[in-house]
């Protein structure tokens, strides 16, 4: 594989790690959001309650993590444009 296409490759994947993890950290500010402004309401009154308010926070953190899945998407199809597909596919 050429240099270049190995730093193509290398810059799509670490830009695309840096806007998962800004997506990921965003998704935890609005889970806390929601918890704090009651939009999620986790009781946990019950033994049962508190076992099952993880996998409910766990849920809710997935739903707006995924929220954010078309934005990365088309940040890293942009991005492999301005790289040019074409140096991504010399192999």
């Amino acid at each position: 594989m050429p240099i270049a296409t190995s730093q193509a490759w290398l810059s799509l994947y670490a830009g695309v790690g840096l806007v998962v993890a800004m997506c990921a950290v965003c998704a935890v500010a609005k889970t806390g959001y929601d918890l704090r402004t009651g939009t999620l309401q986790l009781p946990f009154s019950t033994w049962r309650d508190r076992v099952l308010a993880a996998p409910k926070l766990w849920w809710r953190w997935q739903v707006n993590y995924l929220t954010g899945a078309p934005v990365i998407l088309l940040i890293a199809g942009l991005y492999a444009h301005h790289i040019g597909f074409a140096v991504l596919g010399d192999v």
